[in-house]
């Protein structure tokens, strides 16, 4: 059934809700749910539906769309492998009611989560710095060798690494080394454009499950993004434009999963 009695089209009442109709198309709907009470009923509940759901998600309706449900990302993952049509049904419903409630709201940090990433964000931050401005050293294996820095850096990570081919987006490999982490490894991939601009890519091995959407943060110039996928835990530096970062943080996140 697409209309209500006696012909006001529901997408005509949505728009009503939504504040999408002209001021005489507005008057027009006003006089018609005034003499058509179950007109009137049913526009009520879904502005009921609408201030409960902006009331619990609201505050996150602003946040992207978490990188896991990247359509390059889905695409690559999916080819080859057979399609469980009953899954793909049950993440269209769940993407559809998490659409309908404002919002992503896949909000995966506590307090200790938050703590973990600041620290993550601060030694990626600072490895930046200390490297990005080095003319003769600023990496232990050079880009040219880029099949052996994957296997070293993948040997000491204990996962596999695929570093990233960040040339789409006008950055070319410049090499990478290993860091210490707290008690473990870390890895440092670094990049660079036809400017000199240079950007680091920053991993390490994590025992969390999971992937989580972006998370920014800055310190004046110095911009970062952070994400967490299967088994790693990442974070591109550069004093770049936020929207660029992102832009290079997504291929590099598709390219590592």
């Amino acid at each position: 059934m697409t209309k209500t009695e006696p012909g006001i089209p529901r997408d005509t009442l949505h728009a009503y809700i939504d504040g999408q109709l002209s001021a005489e198309a507005h008057a027009a709907v006003e006089r018609h749910l005034a003499s058509h009470q179950e007109d009137a009923a049913l526009v009520a509940g879904w502005e009921r539906d609408g201030h409960a759901l902006r009331a619990l998600y609201g505050p996150i309706g602003g946040e992207s769309v978490p990188p896991a449900l990247s359509p390059h990302r889905i695409a690559r993952q999916g080819h080859g492998r057979p399609t469980d049509w009953r899954k793909l049904a049950a993440a269209g419903l769940v993407l559809v009611a998490v659409g309908a409630a404002a919002g992503w709201y896949g909000r995966d940090f506590t307090e200790a989560g938050q703590a973990s990433t600041a620290t993550l964000l601060d030694k990626a931050v600072a490895a930046h710095n200390l490297y990005v401005g080095e003319v003769v050293h600023p990496v232990e294996v050079a880009g040219a060798q880029d099949g052996h820095l994957a296997r070293w850096l993948s040997k000491r990570l204990d996962r596999t690494i695929a570093i990233p081919d960040l040339k789409p987006a006008g950055f070319s490999l410049v090499g990478g080394r290993l860091l210490p982490d707290g008690r473990g490894p870390a890895a440092q991939f670094m990049y660079e454009d036809h400017q000199g601009r240079r950007v680091t890519l920053y991993i390490k091995p994590t025992l969390e499950s999971g992937e989580s959407s972006f998370r920014f943060a800055n310190t004046g110039p110095v911009a970062a993004l952070f994400w967490r996928d299967e088994g790693i835990s990442c974070a591109l530096v550069g004093e770049l434009p936020r929207d660029e970062l992102q832009a290079i943080a997504t291929q590099a996140y598709e390219q590592l999963g």
